[in-house]
């Protein structure tokens, strides 16, 4: 696997300290909430002691090194103004809040410690010295001989691995990419978290909330509702400043979505051009920058053109503009009609020529020539290729107009999930990836537990990685005699088997080569070897 998914809750955003009195001074607001931002931490040691780096004056270690850090975007940043001796505490960097974080520089089989802490604001104004940032607690405990004894909610142990032979892994079905219904051009991006939480038959629908104020309207939340077993629950409902690519939703059955939403309406280049083409005009769309009357419709165009009359330009207002006759219509794919139209008759002709301008009209209100908006521009003008033989639109040739749109109240996506799954013929085809590590094993394994005692080496350990969930292993001497007898009885997480090179008899196992076998029930078995070297 080589990678560590962390996720976590918002709840210590709303934390409140009454010592620095009432929210915006307002008693009616209650307490002031004083959260700042969240800290990752990664340690090899329980205790956290090899990532406290960061020094005063003095050469005293002060604070922790944070593998990451998240903080809200509120202008409070850089190192608070208070400190210790000189060293100050890191209050971020503005990057905006985070819930999740994917942490690939790691190794399988090494045990690390996490914690994810949040952290306040302080107070450079209270009292007469100020306050510095404080964060929560990291406590782990662990015994000499490596048990976890406490983990408190904010932290986590974590050994990588692979997942067991056969592991199929959780699916989403259905379509994030694009809207399951409404206008919004915008997709998700999901990240599964945590596969063993992932529930098989769920169906989701995220479902949006945009203001009224259409043609120009913001997507303000969206909602996520499950339904399982004939029951629908409201999981998450989300504003939109956790829009983006980098912003998660805070996690929710063993996942996150990211919401990609395109907040202003323009062409979608690589999905406009023509469809049907029989002409060699140059039909290119644009804005129109007319004040106020010019508005970027959010909506997709279809223009089909004709041999005979199939509109009537909609606004009369000589010279630029007269009522005519044109050999196409308009439809309006969106809201799923036609719309107006009107032609800049540029060269006076009353009819559609060689430099004039296709207007694409829409309404604000009514449909009378006081309430036009003039949604898009096309060009209608000779080839690019000068010495081309100008070809004009032929009967059945089509244009399309796509365009970038905000989600509006109800937009929605759908999609199930499937949970995680053995599955015994791909375990079976997997069997040849089964392997010892480290091979040879030279001494040492960076894994191996450090030694708390003050005198012998410590724990020695070798893995066998990608078994599958049940088997057992047997590992003989090269002359066959059995020396130890493993079994293996795991989920679909773990695909590793530990052996500390103690044999069934006691004894450490001396140097040499081993031969191992795996017998999985239902699956088949493998032999390998490996090395044990001084």
């Amino acid at each position: 696997m080589e990678k560590v998914f962390l996720y976590w809750d918002n709840i210590a955003e709303e934390s409140r300290d009454p010592f620095l009195g009432f929210q915006n001074n307002d008693p009616t607001q209650g307490y002031k909430k004083d959260f700042e931002g969240y800290l990752i931490y990664r340690s090899t040691e329980p205790e956290f002691n090899d990532i406290k780096l960061i020094t005063d004056s003095k050469g005293s270690t002060k604070y922790w090194k944070p593998l990451v850090q998240f903080d809200l975007k509120d202008s409070i940043m850089g190192p608070d103004p208070i400190g210790i001796n000189g060293a100050h505490f890191w209050r971020g960097s503005e990057t905006g809040l985070r819930y999740s974080y994917v942490d690939t520089d790691v190794n399988n089989g090494v045990k690390y410690y996490y914690a994810c802490v949040s952290y306040d604001q302080g107070d450079p104004k209270f009292g007469t010295a100020g306050l510095q940032p404080s964060e929560c607690t990291k406590i782990i405990t662990e015994d000499f001989a490596g048990n976890i004894q406490f983990v408190d909610i904010n932290c986590a142990v974590v050994v990588p691995n692979a997942p067991a032979a056969g592991y199929v892994p959780p699916n989403i079905v259905g379509d994030t990419k694009s809207v399951t219904s409404g206008r919004g051009s915008g997709s998700l991006q999901m990240t599964i978290l945590d596969p063993a939480a992932v529930q098989n038959g769920a169906a989701y629908q995220v479902e949006f909330t945009s203001n009224n104020t259409y043609p120009i309207y913001k997507t303000l939340s969206y909602k996520i509702i499950k339904t399982l077993n004939g029951v629908n629950d409201t999981l998450k409902t989300i504003d939109s400043s956790y829009f983006g690519k980098e912003r998660a939703s805070p996690p929710f059955d063993g996942m996150a979505l990211s919401v990609l939403n395109d907040t202003t309406v323009a062409i979608n280049d690589s999905l406009t051009g023509w469809l049907i083409r029989n002409n060699n005009l140059t039909v290119l769309p644009s804005k129109d920058a007319t004040p106020v009357r010019g508005i970027a419709w959010p909506a997709d165009y279809e223009i089909t053109f004709s041999d005979t009359p199939q509109d009537t330009c909609f606004i009369q207002s000589p010279p630029i503009y007269t009522k005519f006759p044109v050999n196409f219509k308009v439809w309006n794919k969106t809201e799923q009609k036609y719309s107006k139209i009107a032609v800049k008759d540029n060269d006076g002709s009353a009819t559609l020529s060689i430099g004039d301008q296709i207007q694409i009209l829409e309404f604000q209100g009514s449909v009378a020539q006081t309430n036009v908006r003039f949604a898009w521009n096309l060009s209608y003008d000779v080839p690019f290729d000068p010495n081309a033989t100008l070809q004009y639109p032929a009967n059945g040739d089509k244009y399309f107009i796509t365009t970038t749109k905000p989600f509006k109240t109800g937009d929605k996506f759908l999609f199930s999930t499937q949970g995680v799954g053995l599955d015994n013929n791909l375990a079976k085809n997997q069997l040849g990836k089964v392997d010892v590590v480290p091979n040879p094993y030279l001494g040492a394994a960076t894994w191996e537990r450090r030694n708390l005692n003050s005198t012998g080496r410590g724990d020695r350990k070798i893995d066998f990685i990608n078994l599958p969930g049940e088997c057992t292993v047997r590992i003989y001497t090269i002359t066959g005699q059995l020396i130890k007898t493993l079994q293996k009885s795991s989920t679909f997480q773990d695909g590793s088997l530990s052996w500390n090179l103690v044999t069934d008899d006691g004894m450490d196992a001396a140097y040499g080569v081993y031969i191992y076998h795996v017998d999985a029930p239902n699956v088949g078995e493998h032999i390998g070897k490996f090395a044990l070297i001084k």
